[in-house]
């Protein structure tokens, strides 16, 4: 089922996808004239229908993952729209690219599309975003600022305040920098690709999950200075382990976020062995 809420004049419209006995939720957002990510494949019974007869001329993307780019390749032929993307980004979205069975299973893969790089800026006839790059979670992703409104649309930047898991490729050195960036920006609410629409206290809650990530990585280090091996830090940090780790195959694990914030540290003081 897909629900459509709207704020100071941002529509969204929030689907589930139901897998293997968990739910997983994600967005789209439409705001004079352009889409900002376009939500799964898997969710496009119900998101076409809520798109069919809004006026769509652009698309801007966060990032090429599956569940932000799945009705790309429709908005563009169906609506005549022009797509944009992180130039990194724009010749594998023409080109596709394989997925892990489970993200091909609960979220779709999506169907090539053809995509500019994105500009600095993306006027509208009365809103202007511009385009500020946050890797981290991806290398190509970036996320769009209303100056004038105090708005952020941050794909997969926020999500939740405390991750106990990442994906392998994910980096929290690069994480940090793009934190740092975006919480120097005066705006307040947040409009997240999967949380949805946090009105009022966005950079709040985006400067806890920032501060949650340097109070965990000061325990990681803490541990690995005492001797910890990697799987032990994170059977310490993290002992109980959510469903996905085991549905991925530890694909998407606590693991790796250990091991990303121990890779960002720069005093470690490993103890000499007996």
């Amino acid at each position: 089922m897909l629900t459509v809420a709207a704020h100071d004049g941002v529509q969204m419209a929030r689907g589930t996808v139901g897998f293997l006995g968990a739910s997983y939720k994600a967005c789209l957002f439409v705001v004079d004239g352009l889409v900002i990510d376009t939500g799964p494949l898997t969710m496009r019974s119900q998101s076409i229908p809520f798109l069919r007869d809004i006026p769509v001329e652009q698309v801007a993307l966060t990032h090429l993952h599956e569940d932000h780019v799945g009705l790309a390749n429709w908005l563009s032929q169906a609506k005549g729209a022009e797509i944009f993307i992180h130039s990194k980004a724009v010749p594998v979205a023409a080109k596709g690219s394989p997925l892990p069975w489970h993200r091909r299973l609960c979220w779709g893969n999506y169907i090539p599309f053809a995509a500019r790089p994105l500009p600095e800026k993306i006027e509208r006839d009365h809103h202007t975003f511009e385009v500020i790059p946050t890797p981290g979670h991806t290398e190509d992703h970036v996320v769009y600022y209303e100056r004038n409104k105090g708005w952020l649309f941050t794909g997969d930047l926020f999500v939740t305040t405390r991750p106990v898991q990442w994906d392998p490729s994910e980096s929290a050195e690069q994480y940090f920098q793009s934190f740092e960036r975006v919480l120097s920006l005066d705006f307040d609410t947040i409009f997240c690709g999967h949380a949805g629409i946090i009105a009022g206290k966005g950079k709040e809650l985006l400067r806890e999950k920032y501060e949650y990530l340097l109070d965990l990585r000061e325990k990681v280090v803490a541990l690995y200075n005492k001797g910890y091996t990697l799987r032990q830090i994170d059977r310490t940090l993290f002992p109980k382990k959510p469903v996905s780790t085991y549905i991925t195959s530890g694909q998407w694990s606590s693991f790796h976020l250990v091991g990303s914030l121990l890779k960002s540290a720069r005093d470690l003081q490993p103890a000499e062995s007996a």
